[in-house]
Protein backbone atom coordinates (compact mmCIF):
# COMPACT_ATOMS: atom_id res chain seq x y z
CA UNK A 1 0.00 0.00 0.00
CA UNK A 2 2.76 2.45 0.93
CA UNK A 3 5.66 2.57 -1.49
CA UNK A 4 8.90 2.94 0.50
CA UNK A 5 10.89 3.66 -2.65
CA UNK A 6 9.01 6.82 -3.50
CA UNK A 7 10.14 9.69 -1.25
CA UNK A 8 7.45 11.97 0.08
CA UNK A 9 7.47 15.72 -0.44
CA UNK A 10 7.84 16.28 3.30
CA UNK A 11 10.90 14.04 3.37
CA UNK A 12 12.50 16.04 0.55
CA UNK A 13 11.73 19.29 2.32
CA UNK A 14 13.14 17.98 5.60
CA UNK A 15 16.35 16.85 3.92
CA UNK A 16 16.77 20.25 2.23
CA UNK A 17 16.23 22.14 5.45
CA UNK A 18 18.60 19.97 7.47
CA UNK A 19 21.30 20.09 4.82
CA UNK A 20 22.15 23.76 5.46
CA UNK A 21 22.86 25.81 8.57
CA UNK A 22 19.97 27.83 9.99
CA UNK A 23 20.04 31.58 9.46
CA UNK A 24 19.69 32.31 13.18
CA UNK A 25 21.16 31.23 16.49
CA UNK A 26 19.41 30.75 19.81
CA UNK A 27 20.85 32.50 22.86
CA UNK A 28 22.70 30.42 25.43
CA UNK A 29 19.99 30.86 28.06
CA UNK A 30 17.13 29.95 25.69
CA UNK A 31 16.07 26.88 27.66
CA UNK A 32 16.00 28.76 30.97
CA UNK A 33 13.94 31.60 29.49
CA UNK A 34 11.39 29.22 27.95
CA UNK A 35 11.17 27.15 31.15
CA UNK A 36 10.68 30.31 33.23
CA UNK A 37 7.92 31.59 30.92
CA UNK A 38 6.14 28.24 30.88
CA UNK A 39 6.34 27.95 34.66
CA UNK A 40 4.91 31.43 35.06
CA UNK A 41 2.11 30.72 32.57
CA UNK A 42 1.29 27.40 34.26
CA UNK A 43 1.18 29.07 37.67
CA UNK A 44 -1.06 31.88 36.40
CA UNK A 45 -3.48 29.41 34.76
CA UNK A 46 -3.53 27.27 37.90
CA UNK A 47 -4.29 30.24 40.14
CA UNK A 48 -7.09 31.51 37.88
CA UNK A 49 -8.62 28.03 37.68
CA UNK A 50 -8.52 27.68 41.47
CA UNK A 51 -10.13 31.12 41.89
CA UNK A 52 -12.97 30.16 39.54
CA UNK A 53 -13.54 26.92 41.45
CA UNK A 54 -13.75 28.81 44.75
CA UNK A 55 -16.06 31.40 43.21
CA UNK A 56 -18.36 28.72 41.77
CA UNK A 57 -18.45 26.94 45.14
CA UNK A 58 -19.38 30.14 46.97
CA UNK A 59 -22.09 31.04 44.44
CA UNK A 60 -23.45 27.48 44.61
CA UNK A 61 -23.57 27.52 48.41
CA UNK A 62 -25.30 30.91 48.35
CA UNK A 63 -27.87 29.66 45.81
CA UNK A 64 -28.60 26.50 47.81
CA UNK A 65 -28.89 28.52 51.01
CA UNK A 66 -31.31 30.95 49.38
CA UNK A 67 -33.34 28.04 48.02
CA UNK A 68 -33.51 26.41 51.45
CA UNK A 69 -34.65 29.66 53.08
CA UNK A 70 -37.30 30.29 50.43
CA UNK A 71 -38.69 26.73 50.47
CA UNK A 72 -38.38 25.50 54.05
CA UNK A 73 -39.06 28.71 55.92
CA UNK A 74 -41.75 29.94 53.53
CA UNK A 75 -39.96 33.23 52.99
CA UNK A 76 -41.62 35.68 50.67
CA UNK A 77 -39.31 36.01 47.68
CA UNK A 78 -41.01 39.23 46.63
CA UNK A 79 -39.87 40.92 49.87
CA UNK A 80 -36.34 39.63 49.37
CA UNK A 81 -36.35 40.84 45.78
CA UNK A 82 -37.61 44.29 46.77
CA UNK A 83 -34.96 44.48 49.52
CA UNK A 84 -32.20 43.58 47.04
CA UNK A 85 -33.42 46.13 44.49
CA UNK A 86 -33.76 48.85 47.11
CA UNK A 87 -30.20 48.26 48.32
CA UNK A 88 -28.67 47.35 44.99
CA UNK A 89 -25.59 49.54 45.36
CA UNK A 90 -24.77 48.11 48.80
CA UNK A 91 -25.36 44.53 47.72
CA UNK A 92 -23.30 44.95 44.55
CA UNK A 93 -20.53 46.76 46.41
CA UNK A 94 -20.27 44.09 49.10
CA UNK A 95 -20.27 41.32 46.48
CA UNK A 96 -17.62 43.04 44.36
CA UNK A 97 -15.48 43.61 47.44
CA UNK A 98 -15.79 39.94 48.41
CA UNK A 99 -14.87 38.79 44.89
CA UNK A 100 -11.89 41.16 44.80
CA UNK A 101 -10.64 39.92 48.17
CA UNK A 102 -10.99 36.32 46.99
CA UNK A 103 -9.17 37.16 43.73
CA UNK A 104 -6.39 38.99 45.54
CA UNK A 105 -5.96 36.14 48.01
CA UNK A 106 -6.22 33.21 45.62
CA UNK A 107 -4.50 34.70 42.53
CA UNK A 108 -2.55 37.91 42.97
CA UNK A 109 -0.89 37.19 46.30
CA UNK A 110 0.16 33.68 45.29
CA UNK A 111 1.32 34.81 41.84
CA UNK A 112 3.49 37.60 43.20
CA UNK A 113 5.03 35.36 45.85
CA UNK A 114 5.79 32.82 43.09
CA UNK A 115 7.27 35.55 40.93
CA UNK A 116 9.49 36.83 43.75
CA UNK A 117 10.68 33.30 44.57
CA UNK A 118 11.80 32.78 40.96
CA UNK A 119 14.26 35.72 41.01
Amino acid sequence: MFDEQKPLDSQKLLEEVLAEEPGFFLPDNFVEVVAHKMGRRFAWNQYIREFLIYLAAIVGIAAVSAGIVLIWFDADWQKWWNFLLANLTWVAGINLLAVFILFADRVLLRYFTYKVSQH
